[in-house]
């Protein structure tokens, strides 16, 4: 997938919901390290990750992000939101992990 907004290199389906989409990330029970641009902080690290989900609405470019323990939304067991205003997610397996990281476009302020 590679939206405006949201880039993968994982299977990923897409769920609509009244305008608004959900893009259900596959991690295959991968470690998920969210990358982190915090002076003095590395990552955070999520082990046995089922899935990512993102939440998406076109009124808004805040989305929410859902790491999931099993396929179903009450098996989140953290969930955020991001501001992707002149950046995109990166959602990308890497060797061994899924590195979740959000970079800013090329030609934003």
């Amino acid at each position: 997938m590679d939206t405006d907004k949201i880039i993968t290199n994982l299977e990923y389906r897409i769920i609509d919901r009244e305008g608004d989409k959900d893009y259900f990330i596959e991690t295959d029970m991968y470690t998920v390290n969210m990358e982190l641009n915090i002076p003095d902080m590395s990552r955070f690290q999520f082990p046995l990750s089922r899935a990512i989900l993102v939440r998406t609405t076109p009124h808004s470019e805040w989305i929410t992000i859902h790491v999931l323990r099993d396929v179903d939304l009450f098996s989140s067991y953290v969930n955020f939101e991001v501001n992707l205003t002149g950046k995109k997610l990166c959602v990308m397996k890497e060797e061994g992990y899924i590195k979740l990281d959000i970079q800013k476009l090329p030609n934003a302020l």
